[in-house]
């Protein structure tokens, strides 16, 4: 029983080391991908300050409200409103443009943007992947990602811009298995009918 026991240990030893920093990031996506619908709760720090925001997600589609700001994606517009000046932009976004606002989509671009290496730090129960830019082209020169070692979620993210100033957005709540209705993404041209409308596309 010791042997088997010594060996057990072993195998489990050697499947650690070799997990890639590649292969845990596409379980990452996967399960980002794969998810039914997503609601995260979070908050984002740096600089001094600090916001609280709610990201709901299913495929590419999205809605974000933080620091009283509301976004909405509908996989081809997406729709940013002010509250303090009531004004609605509408911009075809790019892919970086995206994961500003929703960190998860770095996810879907670390394999042509970033070059991944897992983190000299380290954390029981956390993988923890550095994403470090191939060239400026990248929407942000480095993003550590904190993953959950058994579930594979993104549980924070370390933002570096390219000026060098330092984000953190922390995972509070999440739900992968969320019903979301389409409508959930649409700007709701209804619930804001004094909002002026900025077309930038």
């Amino acid at each position: 029983m010791l042997l088997c026991l010594i060996l057990s240990g072993f195998i489990c030893s050697v499947e650690s080391r070799a997990q890639t920093a590649q292969g845990v990031l596409s379980k990452a996506a996967g399960e980002v991908k794969g998810a039914k619908g997503i609601e995260v709760n979070y908050t984002i720090s740096g600089q001094g300050k600090s916001l609280s925001g709610q990201l709901k997600a299913a495929g590419s589609k999205f809605y974000v409200k933080a620091g009283g700001m509301e976004s909405w994606y509908n996989g081809k517009n997406l729709y940013t409103y002010n509250p303090n000046s009531k004004e609605t932009t509408v911009v075809s976004p790019t892919p970086s443009e995206l994961a500003e606002i929703n960190p998860l989509l770095y996810l879907n671009s670390y394999a042509s943007l970033f070059e991944a290496a897992f983190s000299q730090n380290k954390q029981t129960g956390k993988y923890i992947v550095d994403l470090k830019a191939k060239s400026r082209k990248a929407p942000v020169k480095k993003v550590t990602l904190f993953l959950n070692a058994k579930s594979y979620q993104p549980e924070k993210f370390v933002i570096t811009s390219l000026d060098g100033s330092v984000a953190t957005v922390t995972i509070v709540k999440s739900n992968y298995g969320a019903a979301l209705s389409s409508s959930v993404f649409e700007y709701p041209k209804g619930r804001l009918p004094n909002a002026q409308i900025v077309d930038l596309r």
